[in-house]
């Protein structure tokens, strides 16, 4: 224990040394150093495994993503252009596209030996959805661009734009100062009415008695002062009397209608009054309608109308002719319009009549006043004797005043003769016109005979359920849209317009929807190009009625109405169910057959303007016009059935078919959710009752994967929960999540 002791004490020193010298620091150094940097190269490691790692998981997900878009149905791509998924299970195709990114066929060494965790693939987005149906179909048309057929036609229309503009200009007011004009001339009718029978009444209650029994009594007065001087005579020889019954007759009688004068005149001056009040109230309403004539005819030269048609003539198509009148050229549907301006009445012309209404009142007030004085008269000439001048100075007075209201109201009459004379003159055209418009209304029921003929095709059930179908869908579709189904109802269908509808009505009318097509191909022109492409899609994709089976409504017959009936199918009408919506078998037929008819009279009014222009008065021309109209419409309509096709215009000899007129329609109608859901509807059902709710046009896929880590799994999982990775590790694995959403456009 001793030498071991000393030993210690002997080796203290060379351990002190041992610490305090620096012959083994490098190596530490280095061994500490090369820890350290392993330790980080093994975190670099891992961090750049992890990257790769998500790098390749994210490709994964969007391989798998497009994969399971590469099932799409077949059927609605072939029918209808559009893209929906379908086929093979969606899921599974995502799944395998995902295995194939973390297996190789080279073997060997694998820095990534990623494996899928989990996945699975939902829908985002269906076709049912407006909003993608009608991105789909927009895509499905700018690739292909049918619009050169939509083009052509407006340029068919291009060079009657200006005459179509002058013509809807000329129709719009010339209808309706008509209504204004027939309204106002019916006013001044009733006037002159009321002039004439207060007139015939003062005839029949004084004429008589101032033109017989007065002037009698007047007459008679000499032979009542011999009366009397005769009794006087006899009372002084002391003879009785012989003439006082005569006496007192006469006095009695006198007097009686000289107040029976008074009093009738009393009370006819009270009737002209009264007559005065209304024929003002009837001229005041007459002058107010003059008013909205002149507002009417001020509108137009201010305001004018048909923008569309100015944008038509702005636009440049290939192919355009030129019109029948050149930019600048005065048409001659301008001359009628013109001249509507004399159908409107001065002002002072109101005033003046309105004065000579309270001037007969005066005329007669005239006479009641000389009938008070020749009453008096009449009581002071029977008081006595010798006053003969007195009463015969007072009938003259009377029967002068009587005679300057029948001259001028009764008899001839001139006040009254020249207000007459003034109205016929105005109203020459009249007769005329109004045999015109009896024609055209004629023509009219024609056309609502064909029309309700359409509508009353018995309907077949097949077809009757087939729209019972669509309608189905269709609001489901809407619901499903959240639109509500009530605030899109069904119009009446074509046909059931009021019967009391005037032809010109029906004319004007015409030219507003006409103005509209104009509009809306001057936005087709102008680049708003996407309604087209929609309707275009309609056009290419849906099937149209034959125009040619027109004829067999038309025509009648239990053969040709059975024809006509077989041939309202739903697969033989879906453009003209889109367009319209009627969920009867027949309607749609007869709204497009309507319509047609409707462009067709607004086409041949404007060539019957300028036919009829010669005939002068503004009214009947616009009755002529119309009548031509009607007639050559009705032509057309049985060309269209015949040959499927007719010429646009004389002014623009390009032929149309009944197809090009549904691309009008289709311009006219615009486009709406209901217009959508149709389409969609008739889609359905032709594919077998497939709803496009279910169909799948986008899709999302979700990849959990995983890959191993090398290193430090422990000090990784500290880097997720701090958030400087986005996975999570389990165990000594990392798992990453990604989500990827694709859809068809």
């Amino acid at each position: 224990m001793h030498r071991w002791m000393d030993k210690s004490r002997h080796d203290a020193p060379n351990r002190a040394f041992f610490w305090r010298s620096g012959d083994g620091a490098v190596s530490i150094y280095l061994i500490v150093s090369t820890a350290a940097m392993l330790l980080f190269t093994a975190l670099l490691i891992d961090f750049a495994r992890i990257a790769a790692f998500e790098k390749q998981s994210r490709l994964a997900a969007q391989s798998g993503i497009r994969s399971a878009l590469s099932a799409y149905d077949g059927p609605l791509y072939e029918q209808y252009g559009l893209f929906g998924a379908g086929g093979s299970d969606r899921g599974e195709l995502f799944a395998q596209a995902v295995s194939h990114n973390w297996t190789s066929d080279e073997g060997g060494f694998r820095l990534l030996d990623g494996r899928t965790e989990a996945s699975h693939v939902d829908s985002y987005e269906v076709l049912g959805l407006h909003q993608v149906f009608s991105r789909q179909v927009l895509e499905e048309m700018k690739y292909k661009a049918p619009i050169d057929f939509t083009l052509e036609v407006a340029s068919k229309f291009a060079p009657i734009a200006s005459a179509m503009k002058e013509a809807s200009m000329s129709v719009e007011l010339l209808e309706r100062l008509r209504q204004l004009y027939d309204e106002r001339e019916m006013r001044l009718q009733e006037v002159i009415a009321i002039q004439k029978q207060a007139a015939a009444d003062v005839k029949n209650a004084v004429g008589s008695q101032i033109a017989g029994t007065a002037r009698d009594l007047v007459s008679l007065y000499g032979s009542y002062e011999q009366w009397i001087r005769e009794d006087a005579v006899r009372t002084m020889g002391e003879l009785p009397p012989l003439r006082t019954d005569a006496i007192n007759f006469y006095r009695s009688y006198s007097s009686n209608e000289a107040h029976s004068i008074e009093l009738k005149l009393e009370e006819a001056v009270i009737r002209q009054r009264e007559s005065e009040r209304k024929a003002v109230i009837l001229l005041q309403e007459a002058k107010g309608l003059n008013k909205a004539m002149e507002d009417a005819v001020k509108r137009m030269k201010e305001e004018g109308t048909g923008d569309g048609y100015d944008r038509m003539n702005r636009g440049e198509l290939t192919g355009q002719q030129s019109g029948p009148f050149q930019a600048g050229e005065p048409s001659p549907l301008r001359e009628s319009r013109d001249a509507a301006e004399g159908l409107v009445l001065d002002h002072a012309w109101f005033e003046d009549y309105e004065n000579e209404l309270s001037r007969q009142t005066v005329d007669i007030e005239q006479a009641a006043a000389m009938a008070v004085l020749f009453r008096q008269a009449v009581l002071t000439a029977v008081g006595g004797t010798g006053k003969s001048e007195l009463l015969r100075d007072s009938y003259q007075q009377l029967e002068g005043a009587y005679n300057i209201y029948g001259d001028r109201y009764i008899q001839p009459g001139t006040v009254i003769h020249s207000r007459q004379t003034e109205m016929e003159s105005r109203q020459s055209s009249d007769q005329e016109r109004k045999s015109n418009e009896a024609a055209a209304e004629s023509k009219w029921v024609q056309v609502k005979q064909q029309l309700q003929s359409m509508m009353s095709t018995p309907n077949q059930e097949d077809h009757r359920e087939a729209f019972r179908e669509v309608k189905q869908r269709m609001e489901a579709n809407l619901k499903f849209n959240k639109v509500a189904v009530s605030s899109l109802q069904d119009d009446e269908p074509a046909g059931s317009e009021d019967a009391d509808v005037e032809a010109g009505e029906k004319a004007r009318v015409s030219m507003t929807s006409m103005g509209k097509i104009f509009s809306g191909m001057a936005d087709v022109l102008e680049g708003i190009r996407d309604p087209l492409y929609v309707n275009e899609y309609i056009v290419h994709r849906f099937h149209s009625f034959d125009p040619i089976m027109f004829s067999s409504s038309l025509e009648g017959g239990q053969a040709n109405t059975e024809a006509f009936a077989s041939a309202l199918a739903l697969r033989n009408q879906e453009v003209e169910y889109v367009l319209y919506g009627f969920h009867e078998p027949a309607a749609n037929v007869a709204a497009a057959y309507g319509e047609l008819f409707a462009a067709r009279l607004a086409i041949r009014t404007m060539e019957g303007l300028i036919a009829s222009r010669g005939l002068g008065h503004p009214l009947l021309v616009l009755s002529a016009a119309v009548l031509y109209g009607l007639e050559k419409s009705l032509a057309d309509m049985i060309t269209i059935s015949q040959q499927g096709k007719v010429e646009l215009s004389k002014y623009a000899p390009a032929e149309l078919s009944y197809l090009d007129y549904l691309r009008v329609f289709l311009l006219l109608h615009g486009s709406s959710e209901a217009k959508t859901a149709r389409m969609i509807a008739v889609i359905e059902r032709n594919l077998g009752g497939v709803s496009l709710l279910s169909v799948s046009t986008g899709l999302t896929g979700e990849l959990a994967s995983s890959v191993k880590l090398w290193f430090l799994p422990g000090l990784m999982k500290s880097f997720t929960s701090t958030g400087i990775l986005s996975g999570k590790v389990k165990g000594n694995r990392y798992e990453a999540t990604n989500t990827i959403g694709w859809s068809y456009g």
